[in-house]
């Protein structure tokens, strides 16, 4: 927020500034529009003339005139001058002279911090915060009765609890009294630096050459005029552009000095708050942060005024730089003509001579020395703020470290339980254990890394290596993957390293906050390793997306469709490509075939000739690009073109005489054709489906490395826990849902679009921070999800037959049982019928 303020600001102040150039270049009809009189003289005012008579020697030697009314300048506006009065620099110059007392009353003003108002609402904020201390205080005595009458044993020390509060309602009692002596130590700071380094000096602008530097007040009476020749209206711009930068950094600094006062007192206000805030572990940063705040703005105003007095004596001594100030106040020295009566100049200029029409930032060292005096002015307003954020910040930070020190150090006092046994946090040996590596090699990595002077003794790499985050080869991501336990381990110490704040004990927080310290610090020293993890896990925005295109740039590109084709039939990519031209041209030269195709697609037959003339030229294409490139060119939607080419497919298969046409053109066989057709048909009109086909190996990666990946996959999709969600129930459901999630990723990684690139790596949010930190490049990226996509279609393909075989089996069962089990069970009942008649039979 503090940033976006100040952007608004500055835009706000630039704009005010360019204001001045949006207007049209002086004329008689302009002028008439805007004043509705025709242009006055100059010495219709009292006490100015018609010309500036240090003018009148420059004009005569450029062979120009001065003349006194506007129909004799009319006649000739380029060599003769005709100063008017004008509006707008009237205006500028009474600006001039307010912003000039605005500074000025703002530096020498004084404040009475001691006014009765101010400590009237500080006694209404100390009363509140005493009725908390006491209602505080009884919570904790009715907590002491509570526990006294549960436990015999439990020991009450109330004397340090009483010391406290006590401690307490004395800051809250003097607090105003502490805050005004440290606001009026700053004052006398200010006012000494202003004083003794002559710092007032600095806000003086003589702009009425006639008035010179008489009262203050007087000079805001002043008339201005301009000079209505066509060749100085440049000079009037740029004039009063410094005069309105003039006014802008005299307002800005000005404003700066009271808001510096008006935030103390309200600092003032809260500052009995900070005796509840303290008592409370979860809210006492907010205290700290008040404190930070204010001591900020305390100082804000003695490190202006020390820099005002330098710029004085800088000023007064002269600005180190090298200027000529031979040719100012004559003739030489005029470059850049005097075109209002408001005169300007930088320090050396009003030491060495009064300013005047001839010292006016005439030529170019001149007008050099003001732009750079006020640049000046604008390095003491901001600079000074600046250096005390970066304190704020800094000290922060360092309360925050020793605020861990001290948990962690009262953790141990208390007698709570050690933090060795944690069940929360898997310790490195269980992960070594897991790897199957030995157990010696973890343990001292482990030991090194409990002190902040064992962390300064132990190389980057092994702190990498201890956080289980270093890798260099896509099995390992794959391993992290499918290990539970180690992904949960990796998210936890790159999280604890992100934010130490997060972590759960402050154990833990105080070992985090070392390691994230000293890796900072050795990434200044140009430690390549350390650079690379903090740039990593940075929570800059511009940084993050830096670090993910240049990722995206080494994503390879995909192969074109008749590659693809010509590994699935075992042929050369000249030949398939040479018999895909062959059929289609023969399908669109059949004027028959193509208005079949078009009544079929309801379209119209130039339509259908367009696909056919486009698929000719994009099967030299990447798959994933065919159908966005057709659609493109033709203006129809995939499902439209993935018709049409399904119904070439068939056409082309029906078509005997058309086969055998090309295959003999071609010089293959007919059913090596009609298996190029097939396959190139499949993966143009599905392109999706064929999306990791056309991903190739690099070199860089070893085809070892893809094949681990594979099985590692392979393995955990068929015995692997099935991470169950709402969507997800059954590992088969799993196995579809990562091949469709993948295979969506795949298509956004090498799309052309470079939004969908980024957008793609957001999606693998899980894995990215490993690649990234490991400088794992893009076709490592793009391989790994290559290799899990078969691994997935694989099991797929497996469990789709088991269950094809599984119902088979299972409607054989019931066919045999069916024939076999119904007559047993009609004859046993015949027997029970003859039985019951023979029973009654012998009864009679």
């Amino acid at each position: 927020m503090k940033r976006i303020f100040f952007l608004g600001f500055f835009f706000l102040c630039l704009a005010t500034l360019l204001s001045g150039f949006t207007r049209p270049v002086f004329s008689a009809e302009s002028y008439k529009l805007q004043v509705q009189i025709t242009p006055l003289p100059c010495s219709t005012a009292p006490g100015l003339g018609d010309c500036p008579t240090d003018l009148t020697p420059i004009y005569n030697s450029l062979n120009q005139t001065c003349v006194g009314s506007y129909e004799d300048f009319s006649k000739n506006p380029i060599t003769q001058h005709f100063w008017a009065l004008d509006p707008e620099v009237t205006a500028q110059g009474q600006t001039d002279e307010r912003a000039r007392q605005f500074i000025y009353w703002a530096v020498n003003g004084n404040a009475i911090d001691e006014h009765p108002v101010l400590k009237q609402i500080w006694a209404v904020s100390r009363n509140i915060v005493f009725f908390l201390i006491v209602l505080v205080a009884a919570i904790i005595g009715i907590g002491f009765i509570v526990g006294q009458r549960a436990n015999f044993d439990f020991k009450i020390k109330i004397w340090p609890v009483i010391i406290r509060l006590a401690t307490l309602l004395l800051y809250v009692a003097f607090s105003a009294t502490i805050v005004l002596l440290l606001i009026q130590m700053s004052e006398v700071l200010m006012k000494f630096f202003i004083e003794t380094l002559s710092g007032k000096d600095l806000f003086n602008i003589n702009f009425n050459i006639n008035l010179g530097s008489g009262s203050v007040e007087r000079n805001y009476s002043f008339i201005g005029c301009r000079d209505l020749n066509y060749q100085v209206q440049e000079a009037v711009d740029t004039e009063m552009f410094l005069l309105r930068a003039t006014n802008v950094i005299y307002y800005l600094m000005g404003s700066l000095i009271i808001l510096r006062k008006i935030i103390l007192w309200f600092l003032l206000f809260v500052s009995p708050f900070l005796a509840v805030l303290a008592p409370f572990v979860f809210i006492r940063n907010v205290g700290w942060i008040w404190i930070g705040v204010f001591f900020q703005w305390l100082f804000y105003g003695p490190f202006l005024a020390l820099f005002l007095g330098a710029l004085s004596i800088i000023w007064k001594a002269g600005i180190p730089f090298i200027f000529n100030f031979s040719r100012a106040g004559n003739a030489t020295g005029y470059v850049y003509p005097t075109a209002i009566n408001i005169v300007y100049g930088g320090p050396a200029q009003i030491a060495a001579q009064n300013i005047g029409a001839l010292n006016n930032g005439n030529y170019i060292d001149t007008f050099a020395e003001y732009v750079i005096a006020l640049l000046m002015l604008l390095a003491a307003t901001f600079f000074p703020w600046w250096l005390l954020r970066i304190f704020r910040d800094y000290c922060c930070d360092g309360i925050n470290t020793a605020k861990n020190i001290l948990l962690s150090i009262y953790d141990q006092m208390r007698g709570g339980p050690s933090p060795q046994p944690q069940p929360v946090i898997p310790s490195p040996t269980n992960i070594t254990t897991s790897l199957k590596m030995p157990k010696g090699v973890e343990i001292p990595v482990q030991a090194r890394l409990e002190t902040l002077e064992e962390i300064k003794k132990t190389k980057t790499e092994e702190i990498v290596h201890s956080l289980n985050i270093t890798t260099s080869k896509i099995s390992d991501v794959a391993n992290f993957e499918t290990n539970k336990q180690l992904q949960q381990n990796i998210k936890q110490n790159l999280d604890y390293l992100t934010n130490p704040m997060v972590a759960s004990t402050a154990t833990e927080r105080q070992k985090f906050m070392n390691i994230r310290s000293e890796l900072f610090n050795r990434a200044v020293k140009e430690d390549r390793v350390a650079r690379h993890l903090i740039s990593s896990i940075s929570s800059s925005k511009i940084e993050q997306q830096q670090r993910r295109q240049k990722l995206v740039k080494t994503i390879p590109k995909l192969i074109p469709v008749t590659h693809v084709v010509s590994i699935k039939v075992n042929m050369p990519q000249e030949k398939v490509s040479a018999i895909n031209s062959a059929l289609v041209n023969a399908v669109s030269g059949n004027n028959q075939t193509v208005q079949q195709l078009a009544d079929v697609t309801r379209l119209q037959p130039q339509q259908i000739s367009s696909v056919l003339h486009v698929l000719v030229q994009e099967t030299n294409q990447p798959t994933v690009n065919l159908s966005q490139n057709i659609a493109k060119q033709t203006n129809l939607n995939k499902e439209k073109i993935h018709q049409v080419i399904k119904l070439i497919s068939q056409t082309i298969k029906t078509n005997k005489q058309l086969l055998t046409s090309v295959a003999k053109e071609e010089g293959v066989e007919a059913t090596a054709l009609e298996n190029v057709v097939d396959q190139q048909m499949a993966v143009m009109a599905e392109p999706e489906k064929y999306l990791a086909e056309s991903v190739t190996i690099p070199p860089s990666v070893p085809l070892e490395e893809y094949e681990s990946v594979k099985k590692i996959w392979q393995k955990q999709y068929e015995e692997g826990e099935v991470p169950v969600t709402e969507n997800v129930r059954s590992r088969n459901q799993w196995v579809e849902q990562d091949i469709v999630f993948i295979t969506n990723t795949l298509n956004k990684l090498v799309s052309s679009n470079e939004e969908l690139r980024l957008q793609g790596l957001d999606d693998l949010g899980y894995i990215l921070p490993i690649f990234l930190i490991n400088s794992m490049k893009g076709d490592e990226l793009v391989v790994y999800l290559k290799a899990k996509l078969e691994a997935a279609k694989t099991v797929a393909e497996q469990m789709a037959k088991e269950r094809k075989l599984t119902e088979k089996l299972k409607s054989k069962s019931e066919e045999e049982l069916i024939e076999v089990a119904a007559p047993t069970k009609k004859e046993a009942a015949k027997t029970m019928e003859m039985a019951e008649e023979l029973k009654i039979k012998s009864e009679k």
